[in-house]
């Protein structure tokens, strides 16, 4: 009798070095759904769980039958059943599956559950196998977080492992269909489902905190710029012009030729603004080891990419219209995580902000990228604060009276100065948390599947 007690991993690896290009379907027909449907599962011998041990002694026939009535259960035999030659057999403290098992090997036979209480014995041989060993077909559904190209890496490995006669996989339904005798399907069943689930599942927690800072500082002198000039003479008998709005003149020259300059008002001020605001957003994301996931925060900007510039002539009809892309303006935020133990996560963390810059060319604006690449190891439930993504400008206007406005100490009380000065600050928080248990914290169950060319009936 074999046992095979492989861990999932190294099963893995081993499957996936010997699949080959195997017939497997890439749909599952409606026939094989009615089937699945129609058939019943196997029953199982429910006897008592007592162990025992047992002396048992005369033919294969006889000693199936004295360990059929020590547990509770009835036995029928095969038309071509032989019983063979004499036997004395000794089992100690065992239950009714490790009994039945024992007898299986040393008679050369195989059993087949025909209720809960009763069994058929037959020999083991291909031909036997073959007419009276259930057949069962099972719908294994794909989890989520498992590609369909790796689902059919898995099961081209399985089918050659276990030589499943129907094998197929429904990638629009996300279901594997199994059909074969029990003792093939029930093992690569197992296995399946087992390296289905290898693979871990984090979520992690997102806080994007964002702080925007402005300032306004405004003082000075307002002084006019602009000195109307009026004509009050009477030279050559003109008639004197007089202003309308001026509020204040000052006359120049006398008699016939007196010329006037408007005065406007000087005014002192000193203004200051400021303003903060602060946006904190929070969110959820899941992943599993070694598949990106990314979040976005911002808006898509069309980008023309090709169009018409400058004169073309005659070409305008062969150039083809303008066509667009859409840029994703904001903050992306990007992570691939991968686990070590139920302790720690680790991280590969992107972060870009992409933002509209002040300058264009033909048209097209520049785009101002800052992109933080990094790595963080952390405990489950432990938080990382990533900082960096900062913006600051300072803007200086000055505006006056030329002249005055340049003097060396007095010059800033004879115009006018404002500064502006802009921030903003983006501070990614993350914490990771596991979802599923990773696969080297619990091993992998015995399967016990017998030789090659008697693999185990379920009992």
């Amino acid at each position: 009798m074999r046992l095979l007690r492989l861990s999932v991993l190294c099963l893995a690896a081993a499957l996936g070095a010997r699949a080959g290009d195997l017939p497997i379907s890439t749909a599952i027909t409606e026939a094989d759904l009615a089937e699945a449907r129609r058939l019943q599962p196997p029953p199982e011998l429910q006897a008592s769980s007592e162990r025992k041990t047992l002396n048992l002694s005369g033919d294969a026939k006889s000693v199936f039958e004295q360990a059929a009535r020590a547990y509770g259960l009835d036995v029928v035999f095969d038309g071509d059943y032989q019983p063979g030659p004499p036997l004395r057999i000794r089992i100690e403290d065992a239950d009714y599956r490790q009994a039945l098992r024992e007898l299986e090997v040393v008679t050369g036979s195989f059993v087949i559950v025909l209720a809960e209480r009763l069994f058929m014995v037959a020999r083991d041989t291909p031909m036997k196998r073959a007419d009276l060993e259930p057949t069962v077909a099972v719908m294994i559904p794909i989890p989520q977080p498992v590609s369909i190209q790796e689902a059919q890496e898995l099961a081209r490995g399985i089918q050659q492992a276990m030589e499943i006669l129907k094998f197929a996989i429904d990638s629009q339904r996300r279901l594997v269909y199994m059909r074969d005798r029990v003792s093939k399907v029930r093992p690569a069943q197992f296995l399946f489902e087992q390296l289905l689930r290898h693979k871990p599942q984090v979520a992690v927690e997102l806080e994007l905190l964002e702080v925007d800072r402005s300032t306004l500082i405004s003082y000075g002198l307002s002084m006019p710029t602009l000195f109307p000039f009026f004509n009050f003479s009477r030279l050559w008998n003109s008639v004197p012009s007089f202003p309308v709005k001026a509020a204040r003149v000052v006359l120049f020259g006398g008699g016939r030729t007196v010329f006037g300059v408007g005065l406007g008002d000087f005014e002192a001020f000193a203004s200051m603004t400021k303003s903060s605001a602060r946006s904190l957003l929070r969110a959820e994301l899941h992943s599993v080891v070694g598949q990106p996931a990314s979040f976005h925060v911002g808006d898509q900007y069309p980008v023309m990419t090709a169009g018409y510039f400058g004169n073309t002539g005659g070409l305008r009809a062969f150039t083809p219209p303008p066509s667009f892309n859409f840029t994703d303006l904001g903050l992306v935020v990007k992570f691939v995580p991968f686990v070590h133990g139920m302790g720690e996560v680790t991280l590969d963390l992107e972060a870009e902000f992409k933002l509209l810059g002040s300058q264009s060319v033909n048209g097209i604006p520049l785009i101002s990228n800052r992109r933080l690449a990094s790595r963080v190891r952390l405990q489950t439930g432990e938080w990382a604060v990533i900082a960096g993504l900062m913006t600051a400008s300072e803007a200086k206007t000055i505006s006056g009276l030329a002249g005055l406005a340049n003097l060396p100490v007095l010059g800033p009380l004879f115009r006018q100065n404002t500064t502006t000065r802009s921030s903003t600050e983006v501070l990614i928080l993350l914490k990771p948390r596991l979802l599923s248990v990773p696969p080297g914290e619990f091993p992998s169950p015995p399967l016990y599947i017998g030789s090659e060319s008697r693999l185990r009936t379920p009992l």
